[in-house]
């Protein structure tokens, strides 16, 4: 049976592969965004910040070639989807190992608190009959920016 591990998931505003080395850089890990606005969360908003999910991925043993489809949640605090899409594994039959790398352009919100970015197998039979692969927080926090005003006038 074939048998895939997810060893850990990260966001991050970048990485690089180096090709020669095949070691992996990650830059500037996401734990938390603050977001300044003049006023309360709007309706269909999304924050925009490039950002990759980056996940590593493991199995036993070698010798096939195996593919995996999952796909990429991502949740708001209350747990409403708020984006899905689909991904595809492929480890050729050398590899034990292999990473994913998934592009998100903007960030939906809905408001502050914690979000998550999960992997869902789509064909548990290969995760050890696990649905849920990996989970990502990343806090948004919202500062309103209130306009001061001095004698009458606006400032921003």
């Amino acid at each position: 049976m074939i048998s895939i591990k997810n060893s850990w998931a990260i966001l991050a505003l970048s990485s690089s592969i180096d090709r020669d080395k095949n070691s992996l850089s990650l830059f500037d890990i996401l734990e938390e965004i603050t977001i300044q606005l003049a006023g309360p969360v709007p309706e269909q908003f999304a924050f925009p910040v490039n950002m990759e999910l980056i996940s590593l991925w493991e199995r036993e043993q070698v010798g096939e070639n195996v593919e995996l489809k999952f796909k990429f949640l991502l949740k708001d605090p209350n747990g409403k989807i708020l984006s899905e899409s689909e991904g595809v594994l492929k480890m050729e039959p050398q590899h034990k190992r292999s990473r994913f790398r998934a592009q998100f352009q903007g960030v939906p919100i809905t408001g502050p608190g914690v979000y998550r970015f999960e992997i869902i197998s789509l064909e548990p039979e290969k995760t050890e009959g696990k649905d849920l692969l990996a989970s990502v927080p990343l806090e948004i926090k919202v500062m309103i920016k209130s306009p001061i005003t001095i004698e009458g006038n606006k400032v921003s």
